[in-house]
């Protein structure tokens, strides 16, 4: 039988023992040393601010809720401004690991850049506002997170260091090509790589009105090497997405024939 065993709240007790040398009781006596934590006299140990965190960041329970679970389920009374300052600290300890994960990633030529919005509190207004979580990623690899306000230009210049060389996917908006006019014209270029995602949206819009040809173009996005031998498997990988590579522009040229 499978079953499930609730979480719960424990007070760790620490006993700290004092020791003082018979034959030099003039000394200082010596004590255990306490267990590390990311803050003195805090009252939070790992498992709990990693519950907090998991909570809010993986399970989407903000802290205002989770207040109230642990009070009206545990009887365990932890306001949110304790959480907000627990979060806070875990963030600066995670600090040197977030700039490990972009020093690593900035390395690779290839990165996929996304901005989604998100509304987050604007203090002393009393109501929320529209932020944007921008998203850097590296098929395989970690993905990086990082918050602004807005979706500028700017945010880029931020996200993506001087030193970055190689091609960003990403989709049409504005601000992508922007950035990489102002990388060219600072000697530090940038290639710009489309995404196939937000080309077929439209396809698929326009099968409606145009099935044979959307159709077209959305079997020949889905199957990009379609148009390859059928034993691909005697070829080498590189020479099959060589063939895909044709396939895809010749499924470009085809479609800009059409207007």
């Amino acid at each position: 039988m499978l079953d499930y065993q609730p979480a719960k709240f424990f007070r760790r007790q620490i006993i700290r023992r004092k020791f003082v040398r018979h034959e030099e009781p003039q000394l200082a006596p010596v004590i255990a040393v306490l267990p590390e934590s990311l803050q003195q006299r805090c009252i939070a140990a790992p498992g709990l601010l990693a519950q907090v965190i998991i909570s809010k960041y993986c399970d989407h329970l903000p802290l205002y809720r989770q207040e109230h679970i642990y009070w009206d389920r545990h009887q365990v009374w932890l306001p949110r401004q304790s959480l907000a300052r627990w979060i806070h600290l875990v963030s600066e300890w995670l600090k040197p690991i977030y700039r490990q994960i972009k020093e690593q990633m900035m390395k690779g030529p290839y990165l996929q850049v996304d901005e989604t919005p998100i509304r987050y509190l604007d203090p002393g207004n009393g109501k929320t506002r529209w932020g944007y979580l921008w998203v850097a990623y590296r098929p395989g690899e970690d993905v990086l997170f990082e918050w602004y306000p807005t979706r500028e230009a700017q945010c880029l210049e931020k996200l993506i260091p001087r030193d970055f060389k190689g091609t960003i996917q990403c989709d049409g908006y504005s601000a992508y090509d922007h950035f990489a006019k102002q990388r060219a014209s600072a000697g530090r270029p940038v290639l710009l790589a489309g995404c196939w995602a937000h080309a077929r949206r439209y396809f698929y819009e326009a099968l409606e009105h145009a099935p044979k040809e959307a159709g077209w173009i959305l079997i020949q996005i889905a199957h990009p090497a379609s148009a390859s031998p059928k034993n691909n498997q005697f070829f080498f990988p590189r020479a099959v997405g060589r063939m895909a590579f044709s396939t895809s522009l010749v499924s470009i040229s085809m479609a800009g024939s059409w207007r």
